[in-house]
């Protein structure tokens, strides 16, 4: 105790504005705060700023944040009711889940006995996907300088649950922060819902069971509930939630790429507005496309088309706007062959393992459905044969409109009455025929509105937009007749309709046919939401104390604490029962006994006098530094003047104090315990007096350190812990 109580002051700062809360990485010397601006900020125990995630909006307050164990990302929850993962090392934000209330809390599930996880359920290709699977090549190395469009990934270390708490009272849990994992409403669980409050809710460290503690009515009580699935399932669900972060990495990609291909088509689409639609645009209906072709097959041109070509577009001007076009088209090529055809391959592989899976009922029943999986990888296959299809019309695209602007060259030099360069490509007749079909076809093209009437677009060049819009398609690909296997499909309804063969659903767009497959993929994982959420069973209450009259949320007093031990496999609990108290709890793993006893700072009736600066300390903020030690800040608040003091406060010294409870069964904790004073176990001189009025704490016992808010959450002071004893230890108040 002597070691751990030892510390030391690193430093000190004030910050611009006031911070609201702090939370200690595990795995490295960072430390994450929100500040009143709903900004949160990353640095190092140095005070080296690593990088600063700005608010989701105006007026946007940090709420909470957690970090992952033994990871970078940390998840934040904001006031509007967005919770976002945010990955400090790669300083972007990874997922953004979007809720209707405000948020309580928000927190990774800290995991006991990892190896265990993988021993119940173990494939050898679990995770083979990396090696069959190349990279998704990177969007920024194909002309996309945007940061927005680099690939995300979810952490996929330790199994973990991000728990989202809301103020309503409703829980949700996603394993590893993406797979929907169950929901409780705590309001459905009490008996006074309309005098309802809830201040957090915790997974036990095996993940079977879940804490809340809440008020109901006047009483403060921590409801305990189990879950068979988390209990029996967990491993087979980190496996699946494994597979859901893949997929939603990949659903990410596909959007960010269309996305890309969005703003190429948009490229081609605006020269093609600037210099040919707005010419078009003026021309009767039907009479465009016949001037074209007047002008390819007899050379005849009408002195509108004379004018626009010698006048508007000229030679110049159409090489200009030819390489603009060829730049985009080749910038959708890229992106449609590598990016989004190896995305949808991904995915495949993805969906056609939890189809696998599917087939293994004694250990993914309640998890998968067998046909929303079949039905996702047909959607999927689907979306593959859409792809080519687009990559065949962007094929087509390029070389119509090599052909056309090639073309409309040697149109306008003949207009000029000058000789034709030998450089300059002439038309074969195979290329004349193939451009009188094309310029046949560049008024074929009726647009259906949203209000149900029907225009004609007036200039149609381009095909490729049509596979961008969310809606059908006006000109579908022509199919060969002749070709043996559509022969065959015809023929034979039976393999037409067989679930083994993927539908090409030649009417739907790029958009359509995606939105479609993610609507069949969310259906996928609907199944384990539902089946964890109906499995949860209230087992047993704790009732900590009755609230005084004076209660006000404005004035809160409870503080709370949680840690899932590794070394005694046992779940520990601190809560304030008011000012003075603090109540302790440990549950075994099994939850078959509970031990307990409360705290109190007031004087025993064994203990010595006190000196003067600890008579009357109040609890500001506890948390557990490690299974063996209780961090507390306390403030002392007499009439002449304030002191805050830090202690590390060991458990150890009050074991021989805990009473032992056998569960489950109802208990009302206030009636059966004597409280225990803390000046009966530990010495005066742990009392450690700070040098400003202190407002909260976080500290780990992993990193060791500590850092306290002073100031009006202004000041920012940072210990190192369990330090040899020296001459640089903080030294102890010694004003008695």
């Amino acid at each position: 105790m002597a070691q751990s109580a030892s510390m030391k002051q690193i430093g000190a700062r004030h910050m611009n504005g006031a911070v609201h809360i702090m939370e200690w990485s595990n795995k490295m010397d960072l430390i994450a705060y929100g500040t009143e601006k709903g900004e949160v900020t990353v640095q190092r125990l140095n005070w080296q700023k690593i990088v600063i995630f700005p608010p989701p909006g105006e007026d946007v307050k940090v709420r909470s944040l957690s970090w992952q164990h033994d990871e970078t990302i940390i998840a934040v929850g904001y006031s509007n009711g967005e919770v976002s993962l945010l990955d400090a090392e790669r300083e972007e934000s990874i997922s953004t889940l979007k809720y209707d209330e405000d948020i309580k809390k928000v927190y990774f599930s800290k995991a006991i006995n990892i190896a265990d996880y993988r021993t119940v359920y173990r494939n050898k290709a679990e995770l083979a996907f990396d090696f069959f699977l190349p990279p998704l090549p990177p969007l920024n190395n194909l002309g996309i300088s945007s940061k927005s469009q680099e690939h995300k990934s979810f952490a996929k270390g330790s199994p973990c649950f991000l728990v989202v708490i809301l103020k309503s009272g409703k829980i949700f849990l996603l394993f590893l922060g993406a797979l929907k994992a169950g929901s409780i409403d705590m309001s459905q669980h009490v008996s006074y819902p309309d005098d309802f409050e809830i201040f957090d809710a915790r997974l036990s460290g095996d993940f079977n069971a879940m804490y809340a503690l809440v008020r109901d009515g006047d009483k403060i009580k921590v409801l305990h509930f189990c879950n068979a699935i988390l209990k029996e399932y967990i491993s087979p669900m980190m496996h699946l939630a494994m597979h859901c972060a893949n997929i939603l990495e990949t659903k990410n990609y596909i959007n960010n790429t269309i996305q890309c291909i969005l703003e190429a088509w948009e490229t081609v689409l605006l020269e093609m507005d600037n210099k040919l639609t707005n010419y078009a645009n003026e021309q009767p209906a039907t009479s465009l496309s016949a001037d074209f072709l007047e002008l390819l097959v007899f050379g005849y041109a009408t002195h509108d088309i004379e004018e626009f070509l010698m006048q508007d577009l000229t030679e110049k001007g159409i090489k200009k706007l030819q390489t603009s076009v060829d730049l985009s088209y080749s910038t959708i090529q890229s992106l449609v062959t590598k990016p989004l055809q190896s995305a949808a391959i991904n995915m495949f592989y993805f969906l056609n393992t939890i189809k696998g899976l599917a087939r293994m009922s004694y250990y993914f029943e309640p998890l998968i459905v067998p046909a929303t999986a079949e039905e996702a990888l047909r959607q999927c296959g689907a979306l593959l044969m859409k792809i080519l299809e687009l990559q065949q019309v962007v094929d087509q695209s390029v070389n119509d409109m090599k052909l056309f602007f090639s073309w409309l060259c040697v149109v306008i030099v003949r207009l000029h009455q000058q000789d034709i360069p030998e450089d300059m490509p002439q038309l074969s007749t195979q290329d004349t025929i193939y451009l009188a079909e094309y310029l046949n076809s560049i008024e074929d093209s009726v647009i259906e509105n949203d209000d149900g009437s029907v225009t004609k677009r007036k200039f149609n060049l381009e095909k490729v937009g049509q596979y961008l819009e969310d809606k059908p398609l006006q000109q579908t690909v022509k199919s060969d007749v002749h070709h043996l296997w559509q022969k065959l499909l015809e023929k034979n309804e039976c393999l037409y309709n067989c679930s083994l063969l993927y539908p090409h659903e030649k009417q739907l767009s790029l958009i359509q046919q995606r939105d479609k497959m993610f609507i069949s993929i969310d259906a996928v994982f609907e199944k384990p939401n539902s089946s964890i959420t109906s499995e949860f069973q209230l087992d047993f209450i704790c009732t900590c104390c009755s609230l005084p009259l004076e209660y006000s949320r404005s004035v809160d007093f409870i503080k709370f604490s949680f840690l899932a031990g590794n070394k005694r496999g046992s779940d520990l609990m601190a809560i304030t029962t008011d000012w003075q108290s603090c109540l302790l709890m440990e549950f075994d793993q099994k939850f078959s006994q509970l031990s307990c006893v409360i705290i109190h700072l007031k004087p025993g009736p064994f203990t010595k006098e006190l000196p003067l600066p600890l008579n009357n300390l109040q609890f500001v903020d506890l948390q557990f530094y490690n299974e063996e030690v209780l961090s507390l800040l306390l403030l002392q608040d007499n009439e002449e003047k304030q002191q805050s003091y830090f202690m590390q406060f060991s458990l150890e010294l009050m074991r021989e104090k805990f009473t032992l409870h056998l569960l489950p069964q109802n208990l009302n904790l206030q009636e059966i315990l004597l409280p225990q004073s803390i000046f009966d176990f530990v010495d005066f001189c742990q009392f450690r007096g700070m040098d400003t009025i202190c407002t909260s704490l976080a500290v780990s016992g992993s990193r060791k350190v500590a850092s306290i808010l002073s100031d009006k959450n202004k000041k920012i002071v940072m210990f190192e812990m369990e330090i040899e004893d020296d001459d640089d230890e903080l030294e102890i108040s010694q004003n008695y």
